[in-house]
C-alpha cells in the first residue's frame, strides 16, 4: 500500500508540473500568474490539511493546548467534548475537539491569504500588471484541487488519523513561505522582467522551483507543518469512569433552552467579546457598500446595520451549531454511586461525579432561569473534592434535587 501509494502521488507531481509546462510552453502564461496559481495551491492544502484535522481521533499534548495565551480560543467549549460522530456512514468520525484548533488555522488564513491573491493580481501593488487568467489556467486549479483530493483519499484510506493530534495554527514555515510567494516573489519577478529577462525562462525557473519543492514534500512529507503535527503533538488519552449496570434514572436536556442560550451567548459575545471588531468591519463594509447602492442619507445607515446584524447572525450561528454538539444531546444518568453526565451524539460519558464526593445540591439561579421558569432549571453540584458541576436546563429540575437528596 505504502509504495502504491508513492507511485500514486509521484504521478500526481509529474503531471501537475507537466500542466504547469504546458502553460509556459504552449499558452504564454505570465509568470505572474505562475505566482498566482502557488498561491491558490497553498490555501488549497491548507483547507485539505484542517479537513484532515477533523477526524484526527487523539487529543493535543499540554504543550499544544492554548492555555494561558492572550489569543482568545475560538469555541473552546467544543475543546472539552469527548468522542466522535459520523456525519456520514463512509466516512470516519469526527471529532468536535479539534474544530477549535482547526479554527486556529482557518482564520489567520482567511486573514492574510486573501491578501496575498489581491497582491499577486496587482490589485493592491503597481509591481504587478492587472492581468486576467487565461481559461487555460482553470486545468492547472482542476489538477491542484483533484491532486490535493488524491492526498486526502490517501490520507483517509490509510487510517493515519488513528494516531495524529490535531493541534491547530500554521507553523511559521508555512508563513514565510506564503509570505515570500505572495509578497517577495512578485518584485523579483518584476525586477528580472524590467531587466530583460525572457518569459519563458522566468517561467522555467518558477516551475522548476515547484518541482523541487514537490520532491522534497516526498522524500520529508508534511516538512511544511500547517495543521497536522504528528507523535509529538499527541497527549495523553483519559477516560471518564462509569459505573456499571444501568442508572436508576435518566433526566434529558431540555433542546429549547440550548437555543435560547446559544442565541443569547451569540449576541453577547458579538458585543462584549473579541468578535466585536468583526461587527465594526461588516458595519464598515456595509456602510460603504449601502452608500454606494442607495445613497445618502439612508444607505449607509442601512448598509451599516446589515453589515453589523450580518456577522452576529454568523456569531449566533456558530453558537448554535456549540449548543447543539456539546449541550443538545447531553443525558444525565444517575447511578447508585455517580452522577455521569453522557453525550448520546458521540455516545461517549462527559464526566462523572461519584455522589459520595456530593457536599450539597441546589437550583442554580441565573438570569435566563428568572425569564423562562417553566423548562429552563438547572441543578448545581457542589463537592468536597474538585469543582462543582451543572446539570444544565432541565424541564424538571425539582425532581433531580429529591433524587440527590435521598
Amino acid at each position: 500500500m505504502t509504495g502504491l501509494k508513492h507511485r500514486r502521488t509521484l504521478f500526481v507531481m509529474v503531471l501537475s508540473n507537466l500542466v504547469l509546462l504546458a502553460g509556459v510552453f504552449v499558452f504564454d502564461w505570465n509568470p505572474h500568474l505562475l505566482l498566482l496559481l502557488y498561491w491558490f495551491e497553498v490555501g488549497v492544502v491548507v483547507i485539505r490539511a484542517a479537513i484532515q484535522s477533523l477526524f484526527a481521533e487523539l487529543p493535543p499534548s499540554e504543550g499544544y493546548k492554548p492555555t494561558g495565551s492572550r489569543a482568545p480560543f475560538p469555541l473552546k467549549l467544543l475543546a472539552e467534548v469527548r468522542g466522535g460522530f459520523h456525519p456520514v456512514r463512509w466516512l470516519p468520525p469526527v471529532y468536535p475537539q479539534n474544530i477549535p484548533y482547526i479554527l486556529l488555522t482557518l482564520i489567520p488564513l482567511a486573514a492574510f491569504w486573501p491578501f496575498g491573491g489581491l497582491m499577486l493580481t496587482g490589485v493592491i501593488s503597481p509591481v504587478v500588471e492587472t492581468f486576467v487568467p487565461p481559461a487555460s489556467a482553470a486545468v492547472a486549479a482542476f489538477t491542484i484541487l483533484v491532486s490535493q483530493l488524491f492526498e486526502l483519499a490517501d490520507w483517509l484510506r490509510s487510517h493515519k488519523y488513528e494516531t495524529v493530534a490535531a493541534t491547530g495554527g500554521i507553523s511559521r514555515t508555512a508563513l514565510v513561505l506564503l509570505f515570500a510567494l505572495a509578497f517577495v516573489a512578485p518584485f523579483i519577478v518584476g525586477i528580472a522582467e524590467a531587466a530583460g529577462v525572457a518569459r519563458v525562462g522566468l517561467g522555467l525557473v518558477l516551475v522548476g522551483s515547484k518541482a523541487a519543492y514537490d520532491f522534497l514534500e516526498i522524500r520529508n512529507p508534511g516538512f511544511v507543518h500547517t495543521t497536522m503535527f504528528i507523535d509529538e503533538t499527541v497527549g495523553e488519552t483519559s477516560t471518564v469512569d462509569v459505573p456499571d449496570g444501568e442508572p436508576i434514572a435518566e433526566f434529558h436536556t431540555d433542546r429549547r433552552a440550548g437555543v435560547a442560550v446559544s442565541v443569547f451567548g451569540g449576541v453577547l459575545i458579538s458585543i462584549f467579546g473579541p468578535t466585536l471588531l468583526l461587527v465594526l468591519l461588516g458595519g464598515l463594509a456595509g456602510m460603504l457598500i449601502g452608500g454606494s447602492l442607495f445613497g445618502t442619507p439612508h444607505g449607509p445607515v442601512i448598509g451599516a446595520a446589515v453589515g453589523g446584524a450580518a456577522v452576529v447572525a454568523g456569531r449566533v450561528l456558530a453558537q448554535l451549531v456549540v449548543g447543539w454538539i456539546e449541550g443538545a444531546h447531553l443525558v444525565y444518568r444517575v447511578y447508585p454511586d455517580a452522577v455521569v453526565a453522557h453525550n448520546a451524539l458521540t455516545n461517549e460519558a462527559q464526566w462523572s461525579v461519584p455522589r459520595a464526593d456530593i457536599s450539597g445540591v441546589s437550583i442554580s439561579d441565573g438570569v435566563l432561569s428568572s425569564i423562562l421558569p417553566g423548562w429552563f432549571g438547572s441543578v448545581r453540584l457542589d463537592r468536597y473534592r474538585g469543582e462543582s458541576r451543572k446539570i444544565a436546563y432541565l424541564p424538571d429540575a425539582d425532581a433531580v434535587v429529591r433524587l440527590l437528596d435521598t
